[in-house]
């Protein structure tokens, strides 16, 4: 049998007050794939914290990695490592898993890092802009310290490729997964609670994700506002997710349509509630512009809800025919998808089950071993 794999392992969030409140994808990859590794007998996990605050930030039993002096703190994550830390790191693990773009530079340690997608670079006009330009500078110098990278869907590779330079023996496709709790079923009543908490009514069309330009708010709320009245008056359109760059006139027009009641926005919804949100809803809707993978279609699959997503980037990937898929940039398209999916039960019942077989076949522990096995390749 081989000896466990010791594996360093990112355990601190990123610096960014946009994803403290609720775990962004990022921080559910993490979660779920420490989580997964935790499972096994042939992995050993060593969590590391980094960054400006990371001697606060640090949990009992994780190693804190310090780094180097930077000119600003907002940059200071991409900085290499102090030469002591990493030292002292090296004789504690085999290899170092970057899962949050936080790449170390350890000289004699193999370090693989998982890029979600390269949207600051070929997308800057949807990014953060704050200190842009020298934040991708660093994001393609610190992805270049990586021995391996992990992508989380093969559309994402060409845009790596392009983006940060990265050649393509040195990338692995490891598909992400959907926790088990998805797929159990939420009682009538506490569905019903939540809805009366929220003042939703069930039957409603559903998009869960952080307000930003790529995801598409806008034009959801175009196609649905183009519906049959009937259609309005029977199902409101629900949109979940906080506040995240660039969203401002999006928030103003959401609490706009806040008195009319057809158009609601949840800007918070405890983790607690997610299922039952999920699993009241007629349709999820999700034709989003650009995805490194796109969780929130697995977890409306998992809950049993007929789903509307788009033909961009990995979303056909990983909803295969098991939704509608609809030109994103294509606000007529977008609506008469929705119109389709709520008059016909005979699709909405075969995406029902197309789309909880899909979603049985994308796991965590299923990551896992995709991913042990492309660590080993760097021992």
């Amino acid at each position: 049998m081989q000896s466990p794999l010791r594996v360093g392992f990112s355990a601190g969030a990123p610096d960014d007050a946009t994803t403290r409140a609720q775990p962004d994808g990022i921080g559910v990859y993490a979660r779920e794939l420490a989580s997964a590794y935790a499972q096994r007998d042939d992995v050993m996990l060593v969590p590391v914290v980094m960054g400006p605050h990371a001697a606060r930030q640090a949990t009992p039993g994780a190693f804190v990695l310090p780094r180097a002096a930077a000119t600003s703190a907002a940059l200071s994550w991409a900085t290499g490592a102090d030469a002591r830390g990493a030292h002292r790191l090296a004789e504690l693990i085999d290899v170092f898993h970057a899962t949050d773009y936080r790449i170390p530079r350890l000289r004699g340690t193999p370090v693989c890092a998982t890029l979600f997608d390269a949207i600051p670079l070929s997308h800057p006009e949807w990014a953060n802009p704050h200190l842009r330009g020298a934040k991708n500078f660093l994001l393609r110098r610190s992805a270049q310290w990586a021995d391996h990278v992990l992508a989380i869907s093969q559309a994402m590779v060409p845009e790596l490729i392009e983006q940060y330079g990265i050649d393509r023996t040195r990338i692995t496709v490891t598909p992400l997964g959907v926790d088990a709790q998805w797929f159990e079923r939420e009682s009538s009543p506490k569905i019903a609670a939540v809805c009366a908490r929220t003042g939703l009514t069930p039957g409603y069309l559903l998009f869960v994700g952080t307000l930003q330009p790529r995801k598409n708010v806008e034009r959801i709320i175009a196609a649905y506002l183009r519906l049959p009245p009937n259609i309005q008056n029977e199902h409101q359109l629900v949109i979940a997710g906080r506040e995240g760059w660039r969203a401002g006139e999006l928030v103003a027009t959401l609490r706009g349509y806040a008195a009319q009641g057809r158009v609601r926005w949840l800007d918070y919804v405890a983790a607690e509630d997610m299922r039952a949100l999920y699993q009241g809803a007629a349709a999820f809707v999700f034709p989003s512009l650009h995805e490194g993978f796109g969780l929130p279609v697995l977890e409306a699959f998992a809950s049993g809800v007929p789903v509307v997503t788009s033909t961009a980037t990995s979303l056909p990937e990983v909803a295969g025919d098991a939704a509608l898929l609809v030109d994103p940039a294509d606000i007529d398209a977008i609506a008469a998808a929705i119109a389709r999916l709520l008059g016909d039960s005979v699709l909405g019942n075969r995406l029902k089950q197309a789309g909880l077989a899909r979603a049985r076949t994308y796991t965590w522990a299923r990551c896992a071993d995709a991913t042990v096995a492309a660590l080993r390749t760097l021992l």
